[in-house]
């Protein structure tokens, strides 16, 4: 039986010597190639790309996101798993954005990384849990967020504009000149705006506002 050809990026010796051995311990597994940097990793996949990559994100030559882009350009089949310790939701998303498999977390129990690895292997999608748990708190507080926040949609066009003056600092009569409209209208507006977003001032509107200010501020 064939088995899986496995590049391993670790600068730390002694851990990559470790994850090497258990490695090469599984019979599905062969480690062609173990290198300690960035340049090491690409020139290796290069010369022979591997069926796996298990790549450390923090390297002494360049950051591990850089090779993992210059790997999934030069064959997107090919199954990368982040070994790091990287525990930053940040550094999680942009290696997802990038093509990752897996993000394993070190320190973990040694079968995470199995586990891992063999969630690649079947085109699934494998997140350290502890990592898994900070990404449901921050799908949970999104949406949280959402539900609590104005409704944008309800706006008009011109009511948005009027928003965005007002956020900027802008008084009615400042507004209205901006607009080329009379303050009466302005002030029409501010009380539209107010109805249909369900608050009661615009300093509510910023308390509450700030996924709405975002929405504000692409339009």
């Amino acid at each position: 039986m064939l088995k899986n050809k496995v590049l391993l990026v670790e600068d730390d010796n002694l851990l990559r010597m470790g994850i090497k051995s258990l490695i090469s311990l599984q019979g599905d597994y062969v480690v062609a190639s173990d290198v300690a940097t960035g340049k090491e990793a690409i020139q290796s996949f290069t010369q022979s790309p591997s069926d796996i990559v298990l790549l450390d994100l923090r390297l002494p030559d360049m950051p591990g996101t850089e090779v993992l882009k210059k790997i999934r350009k030069m064959d997107k089949g090919t199954k990368i798993v982040i070994l790091t310790s990287c525990n930053n939701n940040d550094m999680l998303y942009e290696s997802l954005e990038h093509g990752t498999n897996a993000y394993v977390l070190k320190g973990e129990n040694p079968e995470e990384l199995l586990l891992a690895i063999k969630y690649a292997l079947k085109d699934d999608i494998f997140i350290s849990p502890k990592l898994a748990k900070n990404i449901v708190k921050d799908y949970l507080f999104a949406t949280r967020q959402r539900k609590s926040s104005p409704k944008l949609h309800d706006l008009t066009a011109r009511e948005i504009e009027i928003v965005k003056l007002i956020f900027d600092g802008n008084k009615s009569r400042e507004i209205a000149q901006a607009l080329s409209i009379s303050v009466k209208t302005v002030d029409k507006h501010r009380s539209n705006i107010l109805q249909k977003l369900g608050v009661h001032s615009f300093n509510e509107l910023r308390q509450r506002g700030a996924y709405f200010l975002n929405l504000t501020s692409d339009n």
